[in-house]
């Protein structure tokens, strides 16, 4: 798959993604929220017993075997907290009071249709960073 394929795979999953979130109640504040270090592709707020502001990180796979969930990094990890808390300073959101944490929303497709889409929210935990 050529860069260029792997970038509007990326961008229709991005798409799908925050469709997704949105039926699913969130509300998305921003995309592609880029701070020093890292990115976020969607910032939402997901609706809960407490509203949870979500760092989502989306992969998408297109055509090849593996889950897209398979394909999260320590780097990558480290660098969406690294975000996550350039966000909530930005914002002037305390993270000790405010609720949030970091999703991952996985799509998986073959040609033009969506196989499956696995929203795993909390997805790190210390063991990754």
């Amino acid at each position: 798959m050529s860069a260029e394929d792997k970038g509007l795979t990326g961008q229709k999953g991005e798409e799908l993604a925050a469709n997704y979130l949105m039926r699913h109640g969130c509300k998305v504040l921003a995309r592609n929220w880029r701070a020093n270090p890292g990115e976020v592709d969607i910032i939402a707020e997901c609706p809960g017993p407490e509203p949870v502001l979500a760092f989502v990180e989306v992969r998408t796979r297109h055509g090849r075997t593996g889950l897209a969930e398979e394909s999260i990094s320590k780097r990558k990890a480290t660098s969406m907290v690294s975000a996550a808390y350039a966000y909530m300073e930005a914002h002037d959101l305390d993270p000790e009071v405010t609720h949030w944490r970091v999703d991952l929303l996985a799509i998986s497709m073959s040609g033009s249709n969506i196989t499956s889409i696995n929203w795993v929210r909390g997805a790190l935990d210390e063991e990754m960073l």
